[in-house]
């Protein structure tokens, strides 16, 4: 006969109620799993200014995600003006609206604006990422409820060869999706899924090129001031042209216009899409004479580039990222060395005496453009990676 004594049965108690605890809490894991599974994904996109259609590829992505995933909510961290199909909350709204919309993945660009979100702005040794927001690191709420973070990361937006790793390895720990056109990053983040800037090809539609203004060769250039955007090059070149070339020159310039000598011009300071592109369409020629400065250096081809290409102009620039992912030398695009002054006057020449060869190259890179790039195309990609 055994004999169950008081300290025998508080051993049995404590085993019994250890077992149970243990249960319990297997039980609540499958739980919680069992309602992530029913859950349904929803997609929150964070932008910094938005709705603004100024700020390009940003505006026709998200305006593809509404259409594409029409429950998407979208915030901003200050919210803009322009037309758009679908409610715009500041980002103070977020927390409010994590559990009751049942948010489950965030979506942003730029490096600056996703190490904002995970409050990582400094590296270990105290250096700051350019364009850092403070105030709006939402890190606990989206570890609390479980919500996947994806990132597009772009030249610029705190991004450049320079740009220390410490940034992107805090992307690729904290990140479930990065897509992405720089060499750098794909280099840092093995995961980053390779995926060019996109263009709203619909908009940008093509139209056949010709002899547009009394004969002349019309050339087109749009950026905004930068030192990198080699504005002064440009000028360097056009001053020594001949009168078959005219300038459009868009952006904020308007200081710098002293240093024209050739009047064939037209300043246009900047300027909504809509009128962007008409200028485009009346154009043969977009040039774009970007380098690496202190501050940045800019993706390849350009934002303006492939809008500008997609309505058939031919570019010619500078590609000082050696970037050769989607668009080849000679086959799409003409190019120029930045340290040569006057091979961007060769190039215009060429165009002038070899004009339907210039055509065919600058049909080529539209017909790129409009399959590589194409908004639809690749945020259905993202759409498809990002909700997995």
């Amino acid at each position: 006969m055994k004999i169950i004594n008081n300290e025998n049965k508080n051993n049995i108690h404590k085993k019994l109620n250890k077992n149970i605890s243990v249960q319990i809490e297997e039980l609540a894991i499958l739980l919680k799993k069992k309602n992530a599974d029913k859950k349904e994904n929803r997609l929150a996109v964070i932008d910094t200014q938005f709705p603004w259609m100024k700020s390009g590829f940003r505006y026709w992505e998200n305006l593809e995600i509404y259409k594409q995933l029409p429950n998407t909510l979208f915030f901003a961290v200050n919210p803009y003006i322009d037309d758009f199909p679908a409610n715009v909350f500041h980002i103070s709204e977020f927390p409010n609206l994590v559990e009751s919309e049942g948010i489950t993945h965030v979506y942003s660009v730029f490096l600056n604006l996703t190490l904002s979100l995970l409050g990582e702005t400094r590296t270990s040794n105290g250096i700051e990422i350019p364009g850092a927001i403070s105030g709006i690191n939402i890190e606990p709420l989206m570890k609390f409820h479980d919500i996947k973070l994806c990132s597009t990361i772009y030249p610029g937006g705190g991004l450049d060869p320079t740009t220390p790793k410490e940034f992107l390895r805090i992307i690729n720990e904290n990140c479930y999706r990065v897509f992405t056109n720089a060499e750098e990053v794909l280099k840092e983040i093995p995961k980053a899924i390779l995926t060019p800037v996109i263009v709203n090809t619909d908009f940008y539609s093509y139209k056949p090129r010709r002899y547009i203004k009394e004969n002349k060769i019309i050339i087109t250039f749009c950026a905004n001031k930068g030192e990198r955007k080699g504005f002064p090059n440009l000028v360097n070149a056009f001053n020594r042209l001949e009168e078959k070339f005219h300038l459009n020159i868009i952006g904020d310039w308007k200081n710098e216009l002293y240093l024209l000598t050739n009047m064939n011009y037209t300043y246009y300071g900047p300027q909504n899409p809509e009128i962007i592109r008409d200028i485009y369409w009346n154009s043969h020629v977009f040039i774009n004479c970007s380098y690496h400065d202190i501050y940045a250096l800019d993706g390849f081809p350009t934002t303006a580039a492939v809008d500008a290409m997609s309505t058939g102009c031919l570019l010619i620039t500078t590609n000082s990222r050696e970037d050769s992912f989607f668009l080849k030398s000679g086959l799409d695009y003409i190019l120029i060395n930045v340290n040569d002054p006057d091979e961007l006057i060769e190039k215009l020449e060429w165009v002038a005496q070899n004009f339907n060869d210039a055509l065919r190259i600058a049909d080529n890179g539209a017909v790129s453009i409009r399959e590589q790039f194409n908004n639809k195309k690749n945020v259905k990609k993202k759409l498809s990676f990002i909700m997995q």
